[in-house]
């Protein structure tokens, strides 16, 4: 396998406590991967787990290691003891040093349940007035500050040669809340709206540009209930054009998107500068959400912005054909055509149904110019689709 290419999975640490550190480098090793992307901090979930035959709750977001404390303010993460004190982290580290494998780490930062019920007056708040207590909202001071001290520690305790970045934008208004319901169809440019932070923070950073914050309110109030009540017109193939459409339309509409965009930018800047540092190269999912990576404005980010920060984009390319995985490259490259690229896999039954499948993806993608392929994950794949990544790294071995 070529030694620059990065090919490795995402790696829960409570799978490497429960499986042992040789057991996963044997897995790893395997499936002709040279790279562990291990998770150093994660939102809340329910997993399934066929190797271990059991349903996994994590009922906390946390980190997996112990925080110097003296680097945050009113935001705290929580801690997976256990993972902690285990030293899960550092011992797999060695491990992938004495076996000649990358050792990186994978880290979400703004996706905290844990954190948002704590301090709800720090998240995303809609044009309704709700809270989405899953999205710290990344204008806050404290939820930067947090963010920057969060990031900072995880380098000088977890030491990774990469560190990978996800949520550390806006996250959009449907993310998978514990029995999220809606019954009625929700359009893009419905979801694109609702996405919207009308925080305190947010707007007083929109007045500061010197946008009427209250014309866009109206606006987007407007938008919003009409698109409502509509219902089934979401469902037509023109209605992907609307949120073009309605930027052109209505300039204040692209001008607050804008500061949302300058939010995020600064905060990747900010950690580009700690990751700079410690000396450690800096990923990033440009949306936490496989969408289409032309959708990741969703999330408040920028394609361009993201590709001048970071050393890697790493798009999600989880689509549901070859040539949604073209399209992806396609379009960072639309935007950043010199921009290193990267590609991250799942193996969802719903998207990949066999080795070939995942086979011409990863081709795709390297053939694209991709210099890194993760795949998605090895604490929940069986041997059978574990087995399909090793069909897919043989074939782009050099």
């Amino acid at each position: 396998m070529s030694s620059s290419r990065q090919v490795g999975m995402f790696i829960y640490p409570w799978d490497i406590a429960e499986s042992g550190i040789e057991a996963v480098i044997q897995t790893l090793e395997g499936a002709k991967c040279n790279t562990a992307v291990v998770n150093s901090s994660y939102h809340q979930g329910r997993f399934f787990h066929p190797q271990s035959k059991t349903f996994r709750r994590l009922p906390l977001s946390g980190v997996s290691f112990t925080p110097e404390w003296s680097k945050y303010n009113r935001l705290r993460p929580t801690v997976h003891e256990q993972i902690a004190q285990a030293s899960v982290l550092a011992k797999m580290k060695e491990a992938c040093e004495r076996a000649g494998m990358g050792f990186h780490t994978w880290w979400v930062g703004l996706h905290n349940s844990t954190l948002g019920l704590a301090h709800p007056d720090l998240c995303v708040q809609n044009i309704w007035g709700d809270t989405y207590t899953y999205a710290l909202c990344p204008s806050q001071p404290e939820v930067q500050h947090y963010a920057k001290a969060l990031f900072a520690d995880t380098l000088e305790q977890v030491k990774p040669e990469r560190i990978l970045i996800e949520a550390t934008a806006f996250l959009p208004m449907k993310h998978g809340e514990h029995h999220e319901v809606c019954l009625l169809p929700l359009g893009e440019s419905l979801q694109w709206l609702l996405s919207f932070c009308f925080c305190g923070a947010c707007t007083q950073r929109a007045e500061a540009k010197r946008i009427d914050v209250g014309a866009v309110q109206q606006l987007v109030s407007r938008l919003v209930n009409q698109m409502v009540e509509a219902d089934s017109i979401s469902q037509v193939s023109v209605e992907t054009r609307e949120v073009a459409f309605l930027l052109l339309e209505y300039p204040e509409l692209y001008h607050y998107q804008q500061t949302r965009l300058e939010v995020v930018d600064g905060l990747w800047r900010s950690l580009k500068d700690i990751a700079l540092s410690k000396g450690t190269a800096l990923d990033g999912f440009p949306s936490s959400t496989p969408f289409y990576v032309n959708q990741s404005y969703w999330e408040g980010v920028s394609l361009r912005k993201a590709a001048a920060t970071l050393d890697r984009v790493v798009p999600l390319a989880y689509g549901d054909s070859v040539n949604e995985v073209a399209y992806t490259f396609h379009a960072m490259k639309l935007v950043a055509p010199e921009a290193a690229l990267g590609a991250a896999f799942s193996l969802h039954h719903s998207q990949i149904q066999s080795a070939f499948d995942l086979a011409a993806r990863v081709g795709t993608a390297v053939d694209a110019g991709a210099q890194s392929i993760t795949y998605y994950n090895l604490g929940l794949l069986n041997n059978r689709r574990l087995n399909w990544i090793r069909q897919a790294n043989l074939t782009i071995e050099e």
